[in-house]
């Protein structure tokens, strides 16, 4: 921490992730902004030209006196040594970090210097076995530095996914099934590295990695020699889409187009059964989501967590009606922002909810699920 008992806070990235786009209201730095006792020192961008228009845009606004001292820069390199950042948030497409290849090991750049960590998710586009490697050097040199090191994976702070988990563990914790469904509105997704598999890693590994993550959050380990996978391919009439966005999918291979839609079923460790849908199907910009898990005598069904207002509906044993549980103005965005700066002020990384060594789990299943599609 410095002098001034200010968090010192840099960006990597002056992209959507971290400033806003045509997505959604899912930035950090708007998040940010209302955490009391930080200032944002830096950005760090190749786009020079972007970053000082998002910088510009932010001291136009109601809180710009946190950016009052705010450099732009080129690099993580010259983020650390120009700015002295306490704590970063790396918000960059993840087929340029995530790896031991020179140039794109940015999260060991930032907490090899001690300096604590916000990384958003997908970890990496590197296949599994070279992604291990990553991990290990990770875990080591966070063990060496004690940095906090937390992921963006947001469902874990979510009310309604926290009522889901106490309910599940009173009922004994034995889960039946579980069945996932994601459903992306692709006609706006203007992103060209998301349609393009080599930079993206794939809806599932991009996008559905919350799904697979939360599924893991709620009910454990998935056995991976278990899982089977089918996905339909613009090869086939049905795979066809009308509004794919201008300058996406362009000269793209066959193998480095999205699937159109996926579905994989698979096995717990504790031997219930799960299923994952992802569809890139919805036109406009709201997407739709839910997940249902079954045990002895209970049922619960969660509907649009993306949204500010969800509904967890609960059947319990000895009852034919459902109770609904209405979560208003849930944001679990900034949840997980503010557990991360708590925990860098209070040097207690116990708050952290999805650490490093465990999300790589859950990037781990989501090319499990990948691999295992059958042609």
């Amino acid at each position: 921490m410095s002098s001034s008992k200010m968090l010192r806070v840099g960006f990597v990235g002056a992209g959507a992730v971290n400033f806003g786009g045509a997505e959604g209201p899912w930035d950090h730095a708007s998040r940010l902004e209302q955490i009391p006792g930080v200032e944002v020192v830096g950005i760090a961008d190749m786009d020079q030209d972007k970053a000082h228009k998002v910088l510009q845009a932010r001291r136009a606004g109601q809180h710009a006196g946190i950016y009052s001292t705010c450099k732009i820069v080129s690099s993580v390199g010259e983020l650390l040594s120009r700015c002295k950042p306490d704590a970063v948030i790396l918000g960059v497409p993840p087929f340029v970090r995530g790896s031991l290849q020179k140039g794109k090991d940015l999260e060991l750049q930032v907490i090899g210097a001690g300096v604590h960590l916000f990384c958003e998710k997908p970890m990496s586009v590197d296949e599994p076995e070279n992604y291990a490697k990553y991990v290990d050097a990770i875990n080591k040199m966070v063990n060496r530095t004690g940095v906090v090191l937390s992921v963006g994976y947001m469902f874990r702070y979510h009310s309604a996914f926290e009522k889901m988990k106490a309910m599940i563990s009173a009922h004994g914790g034995n889960i039946m099934s579980v069945n996932a469904r994601y459903y992306c509105a692709y006609s706006e997704l203007d992103h060209p590295f998301w349609w393009d598999v080599s930079k993206s890693g794939g809806p599932i590994v991009e996008q559905a990695t919350h799904f697979a993550d939360i599924i893991r959050f709620i009910a454990g380990e998935v056995k991976l020699e278990s899982i089977s996978t089918i996905c339909l391919r613009d090869q086939h009439p049905a795979g066809v889409l009308s509004k794919i966005p201008k300058n996406c999918e362009i000269n793209l291979e066959q193998d480095n187009k999205v699937p159109r839609a996926t579905v994989s079923t698979f096995r717990f460790e504790n031997g219930g059964v799960g299923s994952l849908t992802h569809t890139v199907a919805l036109q406009g910009r709201r997407y739709e989501s839910a997940i249902e898990v079954q045990l002895d005598g209970l049922r619960l069904t969660l509907e649009e967590p993306y949204e500010p207002t969800c509904r967890l509906r609960i059947r319990e044993a000895g009852n034919d009606d459902e109770h609904v549980y209405t979560f208003e103005n849930e944001d679990p965005y900034m949840k997980e922002l503010e557990t991360f700066i708590q925990a860098v002020k209070r040097k207690d990384t116990k708050q952290v909810k999805s650490t490093y060594a465990d999300a790589a789990k859950s990037y781990l299943l989501t090319w499990a699920i990948r691999r295992a599609e059958r042609t």
